[in-house]
């Protein structure tokens, strides 16, 4: 609601049976009109109970450094023939209170705790030849924002920011094939979101006193059709319609609405070895709002229309072996924070537009004991007026701004290889990514040719896994390369690299199981140790991240 992404954080992965990422175009029926319309799309699938006596659950604590609790339970019961309800709970707290080098002498962050809790309930049925779910989902969360690391004078606080907010949604959707050659989805949301902002100026005399409360309402409905034209050529039609609004008790706020539609055409062709799939969308949104004019208010209306084609290519000459090839046309218009938040919103930003193109190449084999896959991919984005957002001295406000021309060129490889006995299985994958994100847009400026702010050229990752009956042993690395948080290339916005390392030891125990189950309980107990050479590093400039911490986690399943 607050920044048109996704924060996983608010999500369990519990519940979720698969989570996708695609940057061309995903070839499944039924997709909604806007998965067609974004230039890339997190898909989180939730996983539907599969307990064979109909009900289970999962009891979890996690407890470890910076005095964090986070006990969360999830329990699954079958209605009736069909029908099967989850529902689950979550509450994490933390001090957020863990020490950082600074210059000479060692501090302690101050004013980062967070509390949330997380409620949610889901059911499941299914139906001849079709299946329906509904979703029910609260969040709430209040934290404290500790604010970028700087020399100050004694006893002022820098930061005595707070935030707290309130998310609820309910959300569902009904698919049916109809028979052989035609099948339609529809799907439904309803988002409700608040926040509140404050930065209790009586507590640092250096604040700008705020004090603001944000709404947001969001519907959104959605129809999807699909028609089986031949054996090897199928077409889908997929329209939605979304409606948002914000509200804000700031003085001389604008109080926005926007009214958008999507619409999709797709098709695909299937052959042997050979697949091919395109669409072309359409994005119409309508932002319509008040301002305030000479001798009274003025409502300005604002209507930006958008075409979004799009190919994909892919050929398997092999089992082993394939190919995938794209190019599209994307556009991301502005949201509602990009727009019009108090201290943050820039009401002239433009809407993002991108052509993007890419290969995909993948390998697999499996001998044996032995298997492994290796995938790498290439692309290439030009994008005109990038929306860009640019931490500042709060977390809260950010600078949002258009740069008007970058040109983006990407390499990430992955390999993954591992043996697999009865009794043991060891494997290890390792990720590397290229992306060179440069400032094209006014030829002879001092940010011409430079490196866009807070992205790094070279990041990766290494994960090693052994395991031994029960006993599992993870090593985690990941690594980010230096990255500049400002336009202007120069050394004091240059973000140095990092290189950290975690290890987690798991170990699963099996317990007697009740009469009439077949659901074997378990005990799982993991300890976590995280940063394991207490590196010092930034993800934001001036914002130092936790050095060595660890986690206790005990999870009882039946």
């Amino acid at each position: 609601a607050q920044n048109m992404q996704v924060d996983l954080g608010r999500f369990s992965a519990d519940g979720l049976g698969m989570l996708s990422l695609y940057d061309g175009q995903q070839s499944q029926r039924l997709q909604s009109a806007r998965a067609y319309a974004a230039g890339a799309v997190v898909h989180l699938h939730s996983e539907r109970p599969r307990h064979p006596d109909g009900s289970g659950g999962k009891l979890r604590l996690r407890t470890g450094s910076f005095g964090t609790a986070n006990p969360s339970v999830q329990w699954d019961k079958e209605l009736w023939h069909g029908v099967v309800l989850r529902s689950s709970a979550e509450f994490l707290y933390s001090n957020g209170r863990y020490k950082y080098p600074f210059f000479d002498t060692t501090l302690v962050r101050e004013n980062g705790d967070i509390r949330s809790l997380r409620l949610e309930a889901q059911l499941f049925g299914t139906l001849r030849r079709g299946a329906w779910n509904l979703h029910a989902y609260s969040y709430g969360s209040e934290r404290g924002y500790p604010g970028p690391v700087i020399r100050r004078a004694t006893g002022f606080p820098f930061s005595a920011e707070r935030q707290d907010d309130q998310d609820l949604f309910l959300q569902g959707g009904w698919e049916q094939d109809w028979g052989e050659h035609y099948a339609t989805a529809l799907r439904f949301k309803y988002t409700h979101a608040k926040s509140h902002y404050n930065t209790h100026a009586e507590r640092n005399p250096m604040a700008m006193p705020y004090n603001v409360h944000y709404r947001q309402h969001a519907g959104y409905l959605s129809l999807a059709q699909s028609f089986a034209i031949t054996e090897i050529w199928s077409a889908d039609i997929s329209t939605d319609g979304q409606f948002n609004s914000l509200d804000c008790d700031a003085g001389q706020f604008v109080t926005p609405r926007r009214a958008t539609f999507t619409g999709a055409l797709a098709t695909r062709l299937y052959w042997a070895h050979f697949r091919a799939a395109a669409h072309v969308a359409y994005l119409g949104a309508w932002d319509y709002f008040d301002t305030p004019a000479a001798g009274g208010w003025t409502r300005e209306n604002r209507y930006r229309p958008a075409w979004m084609p799009s190919l994909v290519l892919s050929w398997e000459p092999f089992s082993w072996l394939s190919l995938d090839a794209y190019c599209k046309r994307s556009e991301r218009l502005p949201s509602f924070n990009d727009l019009y938040y108090t201290l943050m919103g820039n009401a002239a930003l433009s809407p993002e537009t991108a052509w993007q193109a890419g290969a995909d190449l993948r390998a697999c084999f499996r001998q044996g004991a032995w298997h492994g896959d290796a995938r790498l991919s290439a692309y290439r984005n030009r994008v005109s007026q990038k929306i860009v957002a640019i931490p500042t001295a709060s977390q809260f406000r950010w600078t949002m701004l258009n740069i008007g021309l970058v040109d983006i060129t990407g390499l990430d490889a992955k390999v993954e290889t591992g043996y697999r006995q009865p009794d043991w299985h060891a494997g290890v994958t390792a990720r590397f990514s290229f992306q060179q994100a440069l400032d094209h847009s006014t030829p002879g400026s001092s940010t011409y040719g430079n490196q866009i702010p807070y992205i790094p050229r070279f990041s990766g990752s290494l994960h090693g896994e052994a395991a031994y009956r029960a006993w599992t042993l993870d090593y985690d690395l990941g690594f980010s390369g230096g990255k500049w948080s400002r336009s202007a290339n120069t050394p004091d916005y240059y973000i140095r690299p990092w290189c950290l390392s975690d290890l987690t030891l798991s170990r699963r125990i099996a317990l007697p199981a009740g009469k009439g189950r077949t659901q074997i309980p378990q005990l799982h107990i993991a300890l976590q140790g995280n940063n394991l050479f207490n590196t010092p590093y930034e993800v934001v400039q001036g914002y130092p991240m936790p050095g060595f911490n660890a986690l206790l986690c005990l999870t009882f399943t039946w």
